[in-house]
């Protein structure tokens, strides 16, 4: 009896504490937290990342697939017999050898697909780069045509002549002399 005795009051005196330390607490804030910003993590990061959710995710599907295959080409070379059908729903009668050469087939088809996907992204962003060549405007300076002394000036034709007379013009060679 004393021993239930004190289980109760430690029990009791847990309550009170537990029920009583939020009333000595500060005012919540808020604690939503911030959105990440685009340079927060470096490149090579959301790749790895990358890699890892696409590798993890086809791994349940390609297993499925690499034990249809594995159970369909055994069947084959069992000469079809019935002991062997690949049933997905079946209990499968693999060795441990098998299952682990499945479960390892699988590893590295995901692997493949995982980089295959890192690959892309990568000649992707590679593309988009050479694409967009930022052009810087210091660079470039306008002078007007009456201070550069290898500036022509062009005849512009006049907006009462017709296409008929302006074209007779054109057809004339004026020789510039330098």
């Amino acid at each position: 009896m004393k021993k239930n005795q004190i289980i109760i009051k430690v029990l009791i005196f847990s309550m009170i504490i537990n029920l009583g330390v939020p009333l000595f607490s500060e005012e919540i804030k808020d604690t939503t937290p911030k959105p990440y910003d685009k340079k927060e993590f470096p490149q090579g990061v959301k790749d790895l990342r990358r890699f890892e959710i696409i590798t993890l995710g086809a791994l349940p599907f390609v297993t499925l697939d690499t034990t249809l295959a594995y159970s369909t080409i055994r069947y084959a070379q069992h000469n079809f017999d019935n002991a062997y059908a690949p049933d997905i729903f079946s209990k499968a009668n693999f060795s441990q050898e098998e299952q682990k050469n499945i479960i390892l087939t699988s590893v590295g088809i995901c692997i493949g697909i995982g980089l295959t996907d890192y690959i892309v992204q990568l000649i992707k962003r590679n593309s988009k780069k050479r694409k967009v060549r930022q052009v810087t405007y210091d660079d470039i300076s306008i002078i007007p045509i009456s201070e550069d002394p290898d500036a022509t000036e062009l005849a512009i034709p006049d907006k009462t002549q017709t296409s008929d007379e302006v074209s007779d013009d054109t057809e004339e060679v004026q020789e510039i002399e330098e």
